[in-house]
C-alpha cells in the first residue's frame, strides 16, 4: 500500500489534480479582491447555498464559499481522474501484465488501487477548504462564520467545515466507483475519465428535471446540498443520513463490476 501511494504521488496527473483544485480558492480570492467586493460579498441570486453573499465576511466564510463552488463538478472531476486512471493507465503503459505476474491476487491489486484513489480524493476534498481558509484569511481576516442559518463561532465552524469536507468526499464515492469500473474496461485513461465525467453531467441534468418526480431521489447527487444542514444551529441530520446511505448501492455496483470484469478478463498489455 505504501509503495502504491508513493508511486501515485510521483505521477504528474496527481500533482496537476491536487495543485489545480487547491489553486481554485486562490484564484477566487484574487478575483474577489479585483472586483472590490464589500464585507458582505456579491449577492448571487442563482446561488442555491446562500453562501456566496457572505464570502468576504471572514476567511472561514471564504473557505465555505470555495467548497460550495468546487463541490458540484470540479471535485467530482478530480475524483474521476484519480479513480479512472487506476487500471487503465497501467494497461496503456504496458505494465499491467507485469504487475499480475507477481504473486498478488487480482482482487488485492484492485483493492489497493481503489483505496489509494479514495485517499487521494479525500486529500483533494480537504485541500479546497484549507486553501480557501488560507487565502480568505489573508484577504479578509479571521472571524466567525456567517451563514443563512445564523452565525457560528470560529472554533465550532472548524468542526463543521471538517464534517462538511467528510460528507462531500463521501458524496463523491459513486464517481470513484464508476470511474474505477470503467478503468477496468479500457486501455486508455482518457476514455475512463471522460466517460465518467459525461455520466456525472448526465446524472446532474436528470436530477434537475423535476418532471422525473420521485425517481430523482434515487440519483447519487440528489442530496448534494444536504451538507448545508451542518451549518444550522442543531445540525439537520435527515438529508445528511440519506445522502450517506444513497452512495452505498452505487459503490457496491461499481466496485462489484470492476472486480467481476477484471478478475475474468485476459490481460495482454
Amino acid at each position: 500500500m505504501i509503495n502504491e501511494i508513493e508511486r501515485q504521488l510521483r505521477r504528474r496527473r496527481t500533482f496537476v489534480g491536487l495543485a489545480g483544485i487547491a489553486a481554485v480558492p486562490v484564484v477566487l480570492a484574487i478575483a474577489f479582491l479585483i472586483a472590490g467586493a464589500g464585507s458582505d460579498g456579491p449577492r448571487e441570486t442563482g446561488d442555491p447555498t446562500g453562501l456566496f453573499g457572505f464570502a468576504t465576511a471572514s476567511g472561514l466564510n471564504f473557505a465555505l464559499m470555495s467548497t460550495a463552488a468546487t463541490a458540484p463538478f470540479l471535485l467530482l472531476s478530480v475524483v474521476a481522474l484519480f479513480a479512472g486512471d487506476t487500471i487503465s493507465s497501467e494497461a496503456a503503459a504496458g505494465s499491467l501484465r507485469s504487475l499480475l505476474v507477481r504473486p498478488v491476487p487480482r482482487g488485492r491489486l484492485l483493492a489497493r488501487k481503489f483505496t489509494v484513489a479514495l485517499l487521494l480524493s479525500l486529500v483533494a476534498a480537504a485541500l479546497v477548504p484549507l486553501s480557501g481558509m488560507l487565502a480568505g484569511t489573508l484577504a479578509y481576516g479571521w472571524g466567525p462564520v456567517i451563514t443563512p442559518f445564523g452565525p457560528l463561532a470560529a472554533g465550532e465552524s472548524l468542526v463543521r467545515i471538517a464534517a462538511i469536507t467528510g460528507y462531500l468526499a463521501w458524496s463523491a464515492v459513486w464517481v470513484a466507483a464508476v470511474a474505477f469500473a470503467l478503468s477496468t474496461t479500457t486501455d486508455t485513461s482518457v476514455g475512463a475519465v471522460a466517460g465518467t465525467i459525461v455520466i456525472v453531467i448526465v446524472v446532474q441534468i436528470l436530477d434537475a428535471i423535476t418532471a422525473l418526480g420521485w425517481l430523482r431521489t434515487f440519483l447519487p447527487v440528489h442530496e448534494g446540498l444536504a451538507w448545508l444542514g451542518l451549518l444550522a444551529g442543531p445540525p439537520r441530520w435527515g438529508d445528511l443520513t440519506r445522502g450517506v446511505v444513497l452512495q452505498l448501492p452505487y459503490l457496491a455496483l461499481g466496485v462489484g463490476y470492476a472486480w467481476w470484469n477484471f478478475t475474468r478478463k485476459d490481460v495482454l498489455s
